[in-house]
């Protein structure tokens, strides 16, 4: 098995005056909403660490959800790293959807319009407005990334600070990983290509399944942390 290294990832200089942050891993299994709903919310991250029980709460019986991003601290409370502004990412499907599509947001806390929300009614001009920052993605995924036709694991969503992460050479090394292929992965800038939010810290989050599972399993840092945590095939 083959270990990936800070130094053999990121030779660049350490000392890139970040703050300090924890850099341990936020890992869970989701199985869509825990009652039929036609918004089913399959895992969701906020600054490092997994809340997609407080997400699926604030839906409840609900087709919709609407948050305010500038108050994210507090409905998400405890802040998992307060004084750094923090990206909340969801993963949700509603229940017309095709079998294989999710929906992703990836949102920051100062993103604008300040309040987002979730809805298979939202207007085009609202979608809109959701995808017009650097600071928003919020979209349909019609396909997860699956390393050739013998991959055990569908990659669904990577997501690097605000940005979506697409890279094939990124995807195969984190398949190869939970397939137990690939040692520790150091989740620097190194390793995902650039820095896609320069002077912040940065955290990261995985949305995957593996192949012929319902299952969705997240896992979630800060940059520089490691993924190395064992997961779960049933």
């Amino acid at each position: 098995m083959t270990n990936l290294t800070l130094q053999d990832l990121d030779p660049s200089p350490k000392d890139e005056g970040l703050t300090t942050l924890d850099p341990i891993p936020s890992y869970e299994e989701s199985i869509a909403a825990p009652r039929p709903n036609a918004l089913q919310i399959l895992g969701a991250t906020f600054g490092g660490v997994t809340v997609t029980p407080d997400i699926q709460k604030l839906v409840g019986d609900s087709d919709r959800l609407t948050l305010d991003l500038r108050a994210l601290n507090v409905t998400l409370r405890p802040d998992p790293a307060p004084g750094t502004l923090k990206v909340l990412t969801v993963l949700y499907r509603f229940d017309d959807d095709a079998d294989l599509d999710v929906r992703l947001l990836t949102v920051t806390e100062d993103a604008t319009p300040s309040k987002v929300t979730i809805s298979r009614h939202a207007t085009a001009q609202q979608l809109a407005a959701q995808r017009s920052s650097d600071k928003f993605f919020h979209g349909v995924l019609e396909r997860p990334w699956r390393a050739g036709a013998n991959g055990q694991v569908d990659i669904l969503a990577v997501v690097f600070g605000p940005k979506r992460v697409e890279a094939p050479a990124v995807l195969s090394v984190l398949a190869n990983h939970f397939e137990g292929r690939w040692g520790q992965v150091r989740m620097t800038n190194a390793f995902f290509g650039r820095d896609p939010w320069p002077y912040k810290r940065k955290s990261w989050t995985v949305y995957f399944r593996f192949v012929g599972s319902k299952r969705v399993q997240v896992v979630t840092g800060w940059e520089d942390g490691a993924l190395e945590v064992p997961w779960s095939r049933h």
